[in-house]
């Protein structure tokens, strides 16, 4: 009888310290009733070395709304993203047209398309992952539709990003900007079909997810590479601004290998739960790149226009 006491209150030992691991985070962060990676159903599961701070199964839109009013180791996922999904939309309706896109006597309205083009791009796949990384936990049936919809909006940025900077390297060279945007376009549905495969979704495939869209972004290579023969690395440089297009894929790169190999919470599980976990740097990673291209399209536009390869309005010297 002794020995099952032993027992009983050894399990009830290591329970109570698991609770704790949990309930002491959740605490910290105002929120007593976030749940510990061991307590969630299995479809919630994705990464073990983020211990505390979940969000339970919650089976209403209204209660996944709510999880944006206090804090639980998504809200940086969803406000990383949120916050600068807004600033695009508010450049995309308002401040790119009458600021940053001044009229010179040569400027057309494939300038305002394709710029609006890539904001447009850029708000869309901020916004698909704020929504996701808000309204997964609904339950499992929305997590999966959620998590396509954030595909999606990744292939939508790769795109739009490359039609518009393939816009401004081959404006005189329509035969070489219809073929490489169609290539895009063909890629884009590819990875559009693959996405929407259920298999992709699968746990063992995160590293897989990473590497696919790196090489979805690294398709654009291709046409960097015939500008730079084309027309020289000096010209080109100034035609696509390519400075800003390495930093981009600096940032993205980083990002993805950063989210492929869970740095830094599979160093200290536990740690990392509720702030600085690889998915909310592979976030700002992002944001950074984006903002990286859109200060390439105005760099181009203004070389395109005046000769002139960096913009008065928006010259980034600290980058």
């Amino acid at each position: 009888m002794s020995a099952t006491c032993t027992v009983k209150q050894r399990r009830n030992t290591c329970k109570k310290v698991k609770e704790g691991e949990s309930h002491q985070n959740a605490r910290k962060y105002g929120n007593k009733g976030l749940c510990h990676y061991g307590d969630l159903p299995e479809w919630q599961r994705d990464n073990d070395k983020i211990k505390s701070g979940y969000v339970r199964e919650t089976g209403s839109f209204q209660k996944c709304l709510e999880s944006l009013l206090y804090f639980h180791n998504e809200t940086l996922n969803i406000y990383t993203h949120l916050i600068p999904s807004g600033t695009y939309l508010v450049l995309l309706m308002f401040f790119t047209d009458l600021v940053l896109i001044p009229k010179f006597p040569s400027t057309n309205m494939s300038d305002y398309i394709m710029i609006n083009f890539y904001l447009l791009g850029a708000f869309l796949c901020l916004m698909c992952s704020s929504c996701f990384h808000c309204l997964k936990q609904h339950s499992e049936a929305h997590s999966d539709i959620w998590s396509k919809v954030d595909y999606m909006g990744i292939i939508v940025l790769i795109s739009c990003s490359t039609v518009s900077l393939l816009y401004y390297g081959f404006h005189d060279y329509l035969f070489h900007f219809k073929v490489f945007t169609i290539a895009v376009v063909i890629l884009g549905s590819c990875c559009a079909a693959f996405v929407l495969n259920d298999r992709f979704n699968a746990k063992n495939w995160r590293a897989c997810r990473a590497a696919f869209f790196v090489l979805f972004g690294f398709s654009g290579i291709v046409p960097i590479f015939t500008g730079l023969v084309k027309f020289g690395v000096e010209e080109s440089s100034k035609r696509v601004q390519l400075r800003f297009v390495l930093w981009e894929a600096f940032f993205y790169i980083g990002g993805a290998i950063i989210y492929g190999l869970r740095l830094p919470e599979t160093l200290l599980p536990g740690k990392f739960d509720f702030v600085g976990h690889s998915h909310q740097i592979f976030h700002v990673l992002v944001v950074l790149g984006s903002l990286c291209h859109f200060r390439a399209l105005i760099g181009s536009y203004f070389f395109l226009h005046t000769g002139i390869s960096t913009s008065s309005l928006l010259n980034l010297k600290t980058i």
